[in-house]
């Protein structure tokens, strides 16, 4: 399937926040897809360890490649900022310190097709990481921990743009915002949990979201 400039099928959404180490790691995971009719759009939430001079070569030599940088508004902020600017029917995302499995976006894709009443989907997380790390501060009951295959991974969500555009998009909150999406979406869509585990989701980072929630539970 050719890609169509101005009209792709998928737009992937990537934010960066100083992770020129990591970041490469998920774009070339992009380009291993077994598809090729989607979009890469690059949010970068403004970095200041100089990782556009990585990327603003791919996307001079890309022409489904977007860098877009701003203030640092943290991450809902670039996820929303994507979702309005992807030319593609179906949104997706992908954090900076994670990958996908070759086959990610074409299972998704096929899943959306034999189902075409499924509005969005989300789930299947492959956990890459000690196995410590793999717990996390519940949203909805903070006195507990929970395993990060319960809850819900923004990153995994898939589905039709003008879906995400009707609901409003992941609100700003530090930690969590999809958790909250997820009942608002549910409540709208038609959404289903997904288990083929090709979103590789990687725990141990000290300046992840995860980290950051298991902080919060150890506290407790």
């Amino acid at each position: 399937m050719a890609f169509d400039l101005n009209n792709p099928l998928i737009s992937i959404i990537l934010p960066v926040f100083n992770r020129r180490h990591l970041v490469m790691r998920a774009i070339h995971s992009v380009e291993a897809q077994t598809i090729d009719d989607w979009e890469l759009l690059i949010i970068d939430d403004g970095s200041w360890d100089a990782v556009e001079q990585d990327i603003l070569p791919l996307v001079a030599e890309r022409p489904n490649y977007r860098y877009m940088k701003h203030a640092q508004r943290r991450l809902s902020a670039s996820r929303n900022i994507g979702m309005h600017a992807a030319l593609g029917h179906f949104v997706t995302f992908l954090d900076s310190d994670d990958e996908y499995r070759p086959d990610h976006l074409e299972l998704r894709l096929s899943f959306m097709k034999e189902n075409p009443a499924v509005d969005i989907i989300h789930g299947g997380v492959e956990i890459i990481g000690p196995l410590e790390t793999h717990y996390v501060q519940d949203a909805f009951q903070p006195e507990k921990k929970i395993h990060i295959s319960r809850c819900c991974v923004g990153a995994t969500f898939f589905g039709k743009k003008s879906a995400f555009i009707e609901s409003g998009g992941f609100k700003e909150l530090p930690y969590s915002a999809e958790s909250e999406l997820l009942p608002r979406l549910e409540a709208q869509f038609n959404v289903k949990k997904v288990d083929f585990p090709t979103y590789c989701y990687y725990t141990g980072l000290k300046d992840s979201i995860c980290a950051q929630r298991r902080e919060q539970a150890t506290k407790k």
